[in-house]
């Protein structure tokens, strides 16, 4: 990887984290709006969905756009959005209603530059190890922010939560700049390819339902595992620390494509980093033993971080300009979404098992679209930035 694409790839990820605040430092925010502000946690839950279907809802617009898009415009209107957004949430938290709107109109400014970001990535070359260095920084991130943020809360409070988040977006408006302006395919310009074109392809609309279904199947399995460790009595801390070191191997899993590059494709690294997640799944249905339960947490986190730097790939050479990364964005929303609800309806009376075979069938889905949309990366032209 060369050394100015390093330097580009680390101020996108450093931009792309800030507009991922939200979603990293999502169970410790809940928190402090139940404890600090007296909200009741379905309504701070509430909250946060409607921040997501904000960011869900820009995305989708943007990739209908997305080659006449100025990325540096609307990251830097974004960004300023979500700055007064979070002000406002300060003074809102006693009007529900209003508290919802401002939440909403909120994750519309950090969805603009969440997928602004995404796209540029798609710019240049390496591009998989950029993304790679990406995920590597939202793990660290997060797991800081989950530490620190709890032992603050009382000094904190949700005016000081809200205040440090607009302090970060103020600092993304000024990483904005660094992002380019329109499509730069000039190829699309000439032959008149639009992005919906793209995005109704074969090849892209399997990249997208896989994605979705990958999405579908770790947020499923995420939200019973917890579950599943304190019905078979593990306790409260053995599950807490099987579940924490499953989030630190994620730093792990996302950097191995930084060392590894596109030196294997990505179809092979994808349905190797599947199986893993698979296996650790088989581990959950098949034992009840604690050294094994946090292997098969170890496994599904290593897997996740590591395969959607891959995957952020696979829909980067699907159009260079961003249009399906775009639309991945909001389909990977929406199986994130989804994945919990389904999960529900297969758990009735604890058979926890059950998700997690459903989870097995949607990874195996997920293969099949991965499998039909992959193909040859084009080369990219490197930006000055």
């Amino acid at each position: 990887m060369q050394i100015q694409n390093a330097r580009v790839f680390v101020r996108l990820s450093c931009l792309g984290t800030i507009a991922l605040m939200p979603l990293l430092i999502l169970p410790a925010m809940i928190g402090v709006l139940v404890d600090r502000s007296g909200m009741a946690e379905s309504f701070a839950g509430w909250s946060a969905s409607c921040n997501f279907f904000g960011a869900a809802l820009v995305a989708l617009l943007m990739s209908l756009r997305m080659h006449h898009l100025s990325l540096k415009t609307f990251a830097t209107l974004g960004l300023s959005l979500a700055t007064v957004a979070d002000l406002l949430s300060v003074l809102s938290t006693g009007w529900p209603t209003l508290f919802l709107t401002v939440r909403f109109l909120g994750g519309i400014g950090t969805g603009a530059a969440y997928t602004a970001a995404l796209a540029a990535f798609a710019r240049y070359e390496d591009t998989d190890r950029g993304y790679g260095i990406f995920i590597t920084l939202q793990f660290i991130v997060s797991g800081l922010s989950l530490y620190l943020l709890p032992v603050y809360s009382s000094t904190l409070g949700t005016t000081g939560m809200f205040f440090i988040l607009a302090g970060f977006d103020s600092a993304g408006v000024l990483l904005a700049r660094h992002l380019p302006g329109k499509a730069i395919d000039e190829r699309a310009e000439k032959s008149g390819t639009s992005e919906m074109s793209v995005l109704m392809t074969a090849v892209a609309v399997s990249a997208l339902l896989g994605f979705c279904t990958f999405e579908a199947a770790n947020t499923a399995q995420f939200t019973y595992i917890e579950r599943l460790g304190m019905a078979l009595q593990f306790g409260e801390h053995k599950v807490g620390t099987s579940l924490l070191i499953a989030s630190f191997m994620g730093i792990p899993g996302a950097f191995a494509i930084v060392l590894m590059g596109e030196r294997y494709g990505r179809l092979k690294p994808l349905l190797a980093g599947i199986g893993v997640a698979i296996a650790g799944l088989v581990l959950l249905i098949v034992t009840d033993s604690y050294p094994f339960y946090l292997l098969a947490n170890c496994c599904i986190g290593f897997s996740w971080a590591f395969c959607l730097p891959f995957i952020q790939g696979l829909l980067a050479s699907l159009d260079r300009d961003g249009s399906v990364l775009a639309a991945g964005s909001f389909t990977a929303t929406i199986g994130g979404a989804g994945g919990p609800g389904l999960a529900a309806l297969f758990v009735d009376g604890g058979h926890y098992d059950r998700v997690f075979m459903m989870g097995i069938a949607l990874f195996i889905l997920a293969v099949i679209g991965f499998s039909i949309a992959n193909r040859e990366t084009a080369p990219r032209a490197p930006l000055p930035l």
